[in-house]
């Protein structure tokens, strides 16, 4: 009797050994197995930038956002993980949108258009470079970065 006691014990001990070690498995493959829970990085649509900066150029727009850094003032680059959240705040009084034109996945994102006051939100799910623009006003450009988790 003490030696079924024995046995079973041990065997329930395997069991929740198995168990936790799948369960602490599975949860390394998590996408946001570090970086805590998904979250939302606002870029804001500043008022006033549906006026084209002095000097703007097509051709140079072209070259610069195809290697990255784009030297325009409404510019940004953010950096986010794998699984998480970018949201585009219109804060000026003509609509824009959030286009992508270089993209890890297909297919490439288009917010349509974000009326003033309004928001455009997309989760990322795939590691790489995005680059966007406003299909309505080019210099209004970034890039988007995302690591893997």
């Amino acid at each position: 009797m003490q030696r079924r006691v024995v046995v079973l014990a041990i065997a329930i001990v395997v069991v929740l050994a198995v168990a936790i070690t799948g369960y602490v498995y599975l949860t390394s493959l998590s996408p946001n197995n570090g970086a805590g829970n998904p979250s939302v990085t606002m870029i804001p649509i500043p008022p006033g930038s549906y006026i084209e900066p002095s000097g703007f150029n097509t051709t140079r727009f072209q070259e610069y956002f195809a290697t990255g850094p784009y030297p325009y003032p409404v510019n940004k680059t953010v950096t986010i993980g794998v699984n998480n959240t970018i949201e585009w705040v219109n804060k000026d009084t003509q609509p824009h949108t959030a286009t992508a034109i270089v993209s890890p996945q297909q297919p490439l994102f288009n917010s349509g258009l974000i009326l003033p006051g309004k928001t455009f939100s997309i989760t990322l799910t795939v590691p790489g470079t995005y680059r966007y623009t406003c299909a309505w006003h080019n210099w209004l450009a970034g890039q988007i970065i995302v690591k893997p988790a």
